[in-house]
């Protein structure tokens, strides 16, 4: 399963939830995440190396339990690529939800923010 998420501005990751679907053999065991790679396809994917590789448990995939990502490598993130190499056996693998924690790279400084006034 290869998943390709793009963000409107540039934002700053610092964890991720992956939900497994239904099946219990169909959830990911592993995902692969490369960043600023749009057109990568299945087999560069699976042999180049990722920005950072995770290692799922059966409580990240059933609870949602949220995983941290390296911090540094994920500062101004505009696009994700997300490898889903592996599942706990079934024949697809099945991913209900994925949520990205985090911040907008560019904060606005609300000392120069001004009403509209009409």
């Amino acid at each position: 399963l290869l998943v390709k998420v793009q963000f409107r501005s540039p934002v700053k990751l610092s964890a991720i939830r992956i939900l497994g679907g239904p099946e219990a053999d169909c959830a990911p065991m592993s995902v692969k995440i490369f960043q600023s790679k749009p057109n990568i396809g299945f087999d560069e994917a699976a042999d180049e190396e990722p920005t950072q590789e995770l290692v799922l448990t059966e409580e990240h995939v059933r609870e949602g339990a949220p995983m941290q990502l390296r911090y540094v490598k994920f500062q101004s993130v505009q696009t994700l690529q997300l490898f889903f190499s592996e599942n706990c056996g079934g024949e697809q693998t099945q991913v209900s939800r994925i949520q990205f924690l985090g911040e907008p790279a560019a904060k606005m400084d609300m000392k120069d923010w001004k009403p509209c006034k009409s």
